[in-house]
């Protein structure tokens, strides 16, 4: 369910395109908090700013002057045309106000109202909220206005609030903030969007690139990217892939053709030399030169062998037979290896096992696949000492890959050594007392590679100086697409 978000995320495109919304949207955030700032925050302190100066200018009049002097100075201040500024003055009792102050003794009361603005020391700013209606438009509904305002007890007897009607800054403010705000979420959705849709498309790219360098690693050299003519990057990076991909082809088709001459050329002087040095040892009496010449006619046939695993190898590395893989259950083609090598084995002085679990289905070529396992059966039958056990063994794994094994009992092989031995002519044996070329390993490992499954090694049932070899061909599972 989750695997199409995981793959998304992994994305490089959509990932950059994400962080460029990100950072656009950040951008965005600072824009708000500026326009936030110059339009709210500063006014506003502005507007405190005012309100602290005039209140100390009062207290500094009430102080010097008396109560008496302070309310003349509000008089005239309340008279003042144009005035925007709350006053309310309680003189033991007696309240002055001005009609700006009207609207918070209709909604509060006089008790009330300073029940709110009291109580707090006389620094805070008070924020509140009063209902007004416009005198010049009788029946209009009552709106509700936001203020600020700052309370001061000059006396026991003597309090003072002003305060000033805000509301001309925070509505504006309310829908420059809301409509950047509404700006940001649409400018992170629309980069999702974009990034989705970008993302996608260079993922579909890339996975054309990446199904041709899979077929070309699987030997298919005739695969080429496709191409839109766009002329951006990708497209200039497939059109020198395809041309890069053309010379290897031409290059390889040159060599197969080399190589294929040569087996031809060689191959039959080879044979011919093999078939007159058995009909010289056939003829000849002398029992010496006999033996020698069945041994140099032995010596050729093997050189023809070698020669044939050689070309073999190449031609399973650049994938030939490739396309002759179909789905299979390896079980028969085991028994049948297995009903082949048990005398060998008998006549070795081992004993020999055959275990298959399960239903198992991989993709194949029943030639290769017969040849891999031969290959393993008698490099274990070659090394394992007489009195010795060796088990081929067919089972599914617990993630659905099939693994195909040939354990023994023998010297088995250094762990620094397992990834060597699958080398062409590599061999263990320094004093070369076993026969072999040191080809089979590698064929059985370019075979694995064809098939796309796993050729390793891990210790066999052996104990002390033999501690036996354990040989896996893990293949992948056999999907519906396949």
């Amino acid at each position: 369910m989750f695997a199409p978000v995981k793959r998304l995320l992994k994305n490089t495109v959509f990932r950059l395109t994400m962080i460029a919304a990100l950072l656009f949207s950040l951008s965005s955030l600072i824009v708000l908090g500026y326009i936030y700032y110059a339009t709210v925050i500063s006014p506003i302190n502005a507007i405190d700013r005012d309100m602290e100066a005039e209140m100390d200018e009062l207290t500094h009049v009430f102080n010097t002057s008396g109560a008496t002097v302070l309310g003349r100075d509000l008089f005239e201040r309340m008279s003042r045309e144009g005035t925007t500024t709350f006053y309310i003055y309680d003189n033991n009792g007696q309240v002055a106000f001005n009609l700006n102050a009207q609207p918070l003794f209709k909604s509060k009361g006089t008790q009330s109202l300073w029940k709110k603005l009291t109580g707090r020391t006389s620094l805070d700013v008070r924020k509140f909220v009063y209902n007004i209606s416009d005198p010049r438009k009788p029946g209009a509904p009552v709106a509700t206005h936001r203020a600020r305002g700052i309370f001061r007890q000059l006396s026991p007897t003597v309090k003072l609030f002003i305060a000033r009607d805000v509301e001309g800054i925070m509505a504006p403010a309310e829908r420059v903030t809301r409509a950047l705000f509404v700006s940001f979420i649409l400018a992170l959705s629309l980069g999702l969007i974009s990034g989705v849709f970008v993302s996608l498309r260079f993922a579909k790219r890339i996975a054309d690139f990446n199904k041709l360098a899979t077929d070309v690693r699987a030997g298919d050299l005739k695969r080429r990217v496709p191409r839109n003519d766009s002329g951006d990057e990708l497209d200039v990076l497939a059109q020198h892939l395809n041309a890069m991909l053309d010379h290897i082809d031409t290059l390889m088709t040159a060599m197969r053709y080399a190589g294929d001459s040569i087996a031809h050329d060689l191959r039959s002087p080879l044979t011919r030399l093999r078939t007159r040095l058995e009909a010289a040892a056939h003829e000849t009496k002398d029992v010496a030169a006999r033996e020698a010449l069945y041994a140099a006619s032995e010596d050729a046939q093997e050189l023809l062998r070698t020669f044939e695993s050689v070309l073999r190898i190449a031609r399973l590395e650049a994938g030939e037979r490739r396309e002759m893989l179909v789905k299979l259950d390896p079980k028969p083609i085991l028994e049948d290896i297995a009903e082949l090598y048990e005398p060998a084995c008998e006549d070795a002085g081992l004993d020999f096992y055959f275990e298959a679990k399960g239903q198992n289905q991989i993709r194949a070529d029943r030639g290769l696949l017969s040849q891999a396992v031969s290959n393993l059966v008698e490099n274990a039958i070659k090394y394992t000492p007489k009195g010795g056990r060796i088990s081929l063994q067919l089972k599914k794994l617990k993630d659905g890959r099939t693994e195909i094994s040939v354990t023994d009992t023998g010297p088995g092989i250094p762990e620094a050594d397992r990834d060597r031995v699958k080398r062409r002519f590599v061999r263990l044996d320094k004093s070369r007392t076993k026969q072999g070329s040191g080809l089979g390993l590698a064929l059985v490992d370019a075979i694995a590679d064809l098939h796309g499954a796993e050729f390793k090694f891990a210790s066999g049932g052996g104990e002390g100086e033999l501690p036996g070899l354990k040989a896996c061909l893990v293949f992948p599972r056999a999907t519906r697409k396949q």
